[in-house]
């Protein structure tokens, strides 16, 4: 693991099981709250909070993670409701897919997922994007 941080190894994992899907095909998508380019569509991958595991033991690697991701989609796309709509189920569905999670948190070798639970979902509209927030805890232990 070495000098990664735990927000980073949580944002590369997500993010990298978003990019898979091909529901979110065309959907740029970006971790951190560093996003230098920001063209629509987008979805930002963000670990904002990382915190010690109620009823499990500190110091042992494990971390409950909050995790928020921001889709954002053009008003000016054609059929621009519908179109973000069919992306924003695409994010949900890919958060519901715990076993994909859980494999590309294997294949990177940084920690291990145990569980993601979904908090809360919000829609938007800005003045010439549509946008839903998601948030979800994940559960993640690093290597001793």
């Amino acid at each position: 693991m070495g000098t990664k941080s735990v927000r980073e190894i949580v944002e590369t994992a997500i993010r990298a099981h978003l990019v898979a899907q091909t529901e979110l095909t065309g959907v740029n998508v970006y971790k951190g709250i560093e996003v230098a380019t920001d063209a629509l569509p987008a979805l930002v991958v963000n670990c904002g909070q990382v915190s010690n595991p109620p009823d499990l033991p500190e110091g042992l690697g494990n971390y409950l993670c909050t995790v928020t991701l921001e889709l954002y989609t053009s008003a000016d796309e054609t059929s621009a409701l519908s179109v973000h709509r069919d992306r924003s189920a695409g994010m949900l569905g890919a958060m519901q897919d715990l076993t994909g999670i859980k494999a590309v948190f294997t294949s990177q070798g940084d920690a291990t997922c145990y569980d993601v639970s979904p908090e809360t979902v919000d829609d938007g509209r800005g003045d010439r994007a549509l946008g839903t927030m998601a948030t979800f805890s994940v559960l993640v232990v690093l290597p001793a």
